[in-house]
């Protein structure tokens, strides 16, 4: 995921993307390659719309999972030899 994918990932209009540092061809640009959607690109009957675009991400992040790592970790041996005996 590119940094322009990561902050589009909240619907963000052209002059919010140029404020934070990127150009207008940058994001044209990813919008052709579908890293980006112009989300009022068209209306609810598929005419296209000319004016302010809100760009968003096409990429959504997948939500990091740690269940497999919870269950490898409670399923340790807990005998005396993995114990560290920090006292002495």
């Amino acid at each position: 995921m590119t940094e322009l994918q990561d902050y589009c990932q909240e619907p963000r209009t052209m002059s919010d993307l140029v404020e934070a540092g990127f150009k207008p061809n940058t994001v044209y640009a990813a919008v052709k390659r579908n890293e980006l959607k112009n989300t009022n690109a068209v209306d609810a009957w598929g005419r296209k719309q000319r004016g302010k675009g809100l760009f968003l991400s096409t990429v959504t992040p997948i939500p990091y999972n740690a269940s497999l790592l919870v269950q490898a970790w409670n399923n340790q041996p807990q005998g005396e030899n993995n114990v560290t005996d920090y006292a002495n």
